[in-house]
């Protein structure tokens, strides 16, 4: 049963190397095109390792163990709740480092124990922490699930208890007189009110600026018998009027510039919006919860299209990106979601399919993606829970002291393709000399003069290209196939020139066209 949510070679590019401490690309427009289009974005792993640790230091040999939350802090840092450690860490560009909490002691089977104690940020325990949320001034907010407490670390460094007193209930009141159920995330709106996913009593809670706990939505009264003799009560369903509205196992909270509320209702697989001035819960992404009898949680799949009949699989944390679109980690489909003009897509990750590796955002894999935040700098930064990493999505990388020219230029896996001739289009292709590209992409290359073929030949496949017949012969195992293009290769300042993505395809290489900067980009979909 599912009582305590669903748990399931380092490269940074070139603009992640470069970053600072602080917020990298201060003095650059935020780059968040990939609420548009992915095609030129990647997925780096920004820290962590395969196997869990609590080692602080250089990226490359720092650990974390089941990274559950992030939030960006006003110094451009990333925090980031390392649950299973029960600490609170930093990220910089170049390192990780200690920000909160301690591991009290290991238990009998080597895992770390958190415990319950206020005081300075380096003296104080957590227990599971898992959302975090930072407000205008700099207080940080921590859902501390295991604590069931939310925890305010203020901006001098002083760890108090907001709500709630370690102990499990459902009361509201103040201050430590409120009880909570394994909180998953918070959110603070503009007048210091927090609002709480208290997850395992199934409801949205409200914390006042003076500290008065208020239960926002319904109690769930629905029993499962889910073996012979055996039932627990579990969250429902229901949309309508605040007060009514029904949930399971809310895990993720944002805020829009309304000062509503998106919540991740992780056991019924879809996404809810909480509207304060209309009063109203409404589902705005997933399919009506279909429940099997013996069940504690709606049936979870995975398809994108119209908001309403697209499918999760226990979605969790939430981003908003500067133009609206909603950022989704929906962690049993290992992926990355948008939810952006009624439509559901995917950014990142092969549905279904989990996996560790960085690549192309297709391609890219992911291992119970538990939380997102969009960085100052417009990357977005996943937390990676199962795969006990942090990573980030960002835009291809170009070498140093690359520039875009009047010329259309390739780069290959973030290196310039040199050519003494430059590409051009044609036809709808983009051509380069024959040996310029063939060479480029591992190809044996020869070229008949007398009757204008080229032929390229790698890992036992041979293609045959003619100028000005728009066709490539390809033979492999003795049988031959011709394949149309889209235009005729040509020669000019008497080289032959072929197409760029053709070859580059067949290499088995992802190709991209940034039209911003007239650059082919070509890349292995997976990175070593």
């Amino acid at each position: 049963m599912r009582r305590t949510g669903k748990i399931g070679t380092i490269f940074l590019g070139a603009a992640l190397l470069s970053m600072g401490t602080a917020a990298a690309g201060a003095s650059a427009a935020p780059d968040t095109g990939w609420t548009a289009s992915a095609k030129l974005y990647e997925v780096h792993t920004w820290a962590g390792q395969a196997e869990w640790g609590s080692d602080n230091g250089a990226l490359q040999k720092a650990t974390l163990f089941r990274p559950r939350s992030l939030a960006e802090l006003p110094d451009g840092r990333l925090l980031v709740a390392d649950t299973g450690n029960h600490l609170l860490r930093a990220l910089t560009a170049d390192s990780v480092s200690a920000f909160g909490g301690s591991i009290l002691s290991y238990d009998e089977s080597g895992m770390p124990v958190g415990a319950y104690s206020d005081g300075t940020i380096r003296d104080a325990f957590f227990n599971e922490p898992a959302g975090l949320t930072v407000d205008a001034t700099g207080n940080i907010f921590v859902a501390d699930a295991s604590n069931n407490a939310i925890r305010k670390i203020s901006a001098s460094g002083q760890v108090t208890t907001l709500a709630g007193n370690g102990l499990i209930g459902t009361a509201d009141g103040k201050g430590s007189d409120a009880r909570f159920y394994y909180p998953s995330d918070v959110a603070v709106n503009a007048s210091g009110d927090v609002y709480v996913a208290d997850t395992l009593n199934n409801a949205i809670r409200k914390i006042a600026a003076d500290g008065t706990v208020t239960t926002l939505t319904a109690p769930s009264e629905r029993v499962v018998q889910y073996l012979p003799g055996a039932v627990e009560t579990s969250g429902d369903y229901s949309d309508g009027p605040i007060a009514s509205a029904k949930f399971n196992e809310p895990s993720g909270l944002v805020l829009d510039k309304k000062g509503n509320l998106y919540v991740s209702d992780r056991g019924n697989n879809v996404i809810r919006y909480v509207d304060f001035a209309a009063g109203t819960v409404t589902t705005v992404a997933g399919s009506k919860p279909v429940y099997a009898s013996d069940s504690l949680y709606a049936d979870g799949g995975y398809s994108d299209g119209t908001a309403l009949a697209a499918k999760f699989d226990a979605p969790e944390g939430l981003a908003i990106a500067p133009d609206g679109t909603l950022v989704i980690a929906d962690s049993l489909n290992h992926a990355i979601r948008l939810l952006k003009d009624g439509k559901v897509s995917t950014l990142a990750g092969e549905g279904t399919e989990f996996g560790s590796n960085d690549g192309v955002a297709y391609a890219a894999h992911f291992d119970h993606p538990t939380d997102v935040v969009v960085l100052s700098d417009g990357r977005l930064a996943i937390a990676d829970e199962g795969g006990n990493k942090v990573r980030v999505l960002e835009k291809y990388g170009t070498p140093s002291g690359f520039k875009p020219d009047a010329t259309i230029q390739i780069l290959l896996n973030g290196e310039l393709v040199k050519s003494d001739v430059p590409a051009f289009a044609r036809h709808g292709m983009t051509l380069l000399p024959l040996r310029s590209l063939g060479e480029a992409l591992g190809y044996e290359v020869s070229y008949e003069a007398g009757t204008k073929t080229a032929k390229l030949s790698k890992d036992g496949i041979v293609y045959e290209i003619r100028e000005g017949i728009s066709k490539v012969e390809m033979t492999s195992d003795g049988r031959t196939t011709a394949i149309n293009l889209p235009g005729a290769p040509g020669s000019l300042e008497g080289r032959l020139f072929v197409p760029v993505r053709f070859f580059a395809e067949q290499a088995g290489l992802d190709t991209a066209w940034d039209s911003s900067s007239s650059v082919v980009v070509l890349r292995s979909p997976i990175f070593q």
